[in-house]
């Protein structure tokens, strides 16, 4: 079995040893493998920096160090070698800086690891280097934005709620959809600008406001296995078919603003219902007939071939639009936000009249 001193944690398999109090408050669900390498009282491992601390931690939990290796490692090699054995190849300057700002409160596994891939990243990296404190929470926000959004002026606004950076995130999404990439830097820079999170809002409510009027596009040309529903006589008979109620959206249909298609590929047939907003054509409803839940391989198929087509899927400007319009005022959501666990729930299928 070997002694405890050359045991890589992942084949250490003997009972988690006692652990003082302090450590389990400071160290969290990092205590039993810290307690296996700094045996009660831990003396050694409480009289090392914070960064060390948090460095051990994240090295302890990959389970590949020995219990000298992990010890050598944190006591005594230089940060630059160490900052290159936690991030797996050389890493930015400034990495153990940033984890001596992390408090002394030892974080989760899945924290030390979205730190590390953030750290990777240019935009985050300068970002976090000028934090003066780094929490997880608020990490948690950097990583819902996208690179564009990752401002010191901009994370400060949106505190802890990472529904809000979600909704700042989707803003920014359908901003450069309805205005195009090139405006990217520049709503970026407005953003940046703003001096309360109401005002943020505001100024991406503002943005995903179109600026001329008027229908978006033509009907998608979606390629077969999609058939496009065009006349009144076939729509009554793919509403007879699937046992629904498309007979109602005759007013949206002949108006263009909706588009109705059968997906006859394997596992179908499908009906597809596409709406059209400020931008662009979406996803708004697939259905097995009787108004079925479509089987994954199905609902993905379908959500592949309209995205190949320039259709976007997510939810609509409308929904989006409301909840900034809230933001804006400080006032209640009124609207659940896009932090959706499952890829279904991020379709926001079903809002057909939206």
């Amino acid at each position: 079995m070997g002694t405890p001193m050359t045991l890589p944690a992942a084949t250490d398999f003997r009972p988690v040893p006692a652990a003082t109090p302090l450590l389990g408050f400071l160290a969290g669900e990092h205590t039993g493998a810290l307690a296996r390498v700094w045996p009660a009282p831990h003396e050694d491992f409480l009289a090392l920096p914070a960064a060390r601390r948090h460095a051990a931690a994240i090295l302890s939990a990959r389970g590949n160090h020995t219990a000298g290796r992990l010890q050598w490692m944190t006591a005594r090699a230089r940060d630059g070698e160490l900052a290159a054995e936690l991030f797996g190849r050389p890493a930015p300057g400034g990495l153990m800086k940033a984890l001596g700002r992390m408090g002394e409160v030892l974080w989760r596994t899945a924290d030390y690891a979205r730190f590390l891939d953030l750290f990777g990243e240019g935009a985050a990296c300068v970002l976090i280097r000028h934090m003066k404190t780094l929490g997880a929470d608020t990490l948690g926000i950097v990583a819902v934005l996208p690179p564009g959004l990752r401002q010191a002026s901009i994370v400060t606004h949106l505190g802890t709620e990472e529904a809000a950076a979600a909704d700042l995130a989707a803003a920014w999404a359908m901003a450069l959809r309805i205005r195009g990439p090139r405006a990217g830097p520049d709503i970026a820079q407005r953003f940046g600008r703003a001096t309360t999170p109401g005002a943020l809002f505001g100024m991406a409510r503002d943005a995903i406001h179109p600026a001329a009027f008027g229908p978006v596009g033509p009907f998608p040309e979606l390629p077969p296995p999609f058939q496009p529903v065009r006349q009144l006589d076939m729509l009554n008979a793919v509403a007879l078919e699937f046992r629904n109620c498309l007979r109602d959206f005759v007013g949206d249909l002949a108006a263009g603003r909706m588009a109705v298609y059968v997906w006859r590929g394997e596992g179908g047939p499908a009906a597809v219902a596409l709406r059209q907003d400020p931008a662009g054509w979406r996803l708004a409803e697939a259905r097995a007939g009787d108004n079925l839940d479509l089987e994954d391989p199905v609902l993905m198929a379908i959500v592949s071939g309209v995205e190949a087509a320039g259709v976007r899927t997510g939810e609509s400007w409308g929904w989006l639009h409301r909840r900034l319009e809230d933001r804006a005022y400080d006032a209640p959501a009124g609207l659940p936000g896009v932090l959706q666990p499952a890829w279904r729930a991020r379709l926001c299928l079903g809002n057909l009249w939206d």
